[in-house]
């Protein structure tokens, strides 16, 4: 025969064991999510240093391949980006979709090496996540600097 007390151990054990597995995909989600955003804001900030210091070889790392298929990073492109200068580089938006892209607008600022003008372009970025990569790929693109 099963007391009083029993049931109600059982019954405590029974709740404890469903709120524990209720919970443990939230904890793997929020970990996988913290993950992804450490994996984004490195990305962001690899692609950054590589336009800010006009490595776009480097930069075209970010791009994602499906991009760079169609439009592999070529010499005319190299030669297109040391005619400019950034000067620098300043994210003033952004925005998380719930299907894992990010976009960002950043302002750059440029001077033209022969003319030595600097003006302000503003570079819309977008970024998807590669699940089975475990990266995000930049999507929109190098800037168009002239």
């Amino acid at each position: 025969a099963v007391t009083k007390h029993g049931k109600q151990t059982m019954f405590n054990k029974v709740l404890f064991l469903t709120l524990a597995l209720a919970v443990i995909p939230v904890a793997v989600s929020a970990k996988t999510t913290s993950s992804m955003e450490k994996k984004l804001q490195a990305s962001l900030k690899t692609y950054e240093l590589a336009v800010r210091w006009n490595d776009f070889d480097a930069a075209s790392d970010s791009l994602d391949p499906l991009t760079l298929q169609s439009e592999p990073f070529s010499e005319q492109d190299e030669a297109y980006y040391k005619v400019f200068q950034i000067t620098g580089y300043m994210p003033k938006s952004s925005s998380m979709t719930e299907d894992m892209v990010y976009t960002q607008r950043v302002e750059l600022r440029i001077v033209d090496r022969d003319t030595q003008v600097e003006r302000i372009k503003t570079d819309r970025q977008s970024w998807r996540y590669d699940a089975a990569a475990k990266r995000w790929w930049l999507t929109s693109g190098l800037p168009k600097l002239d």
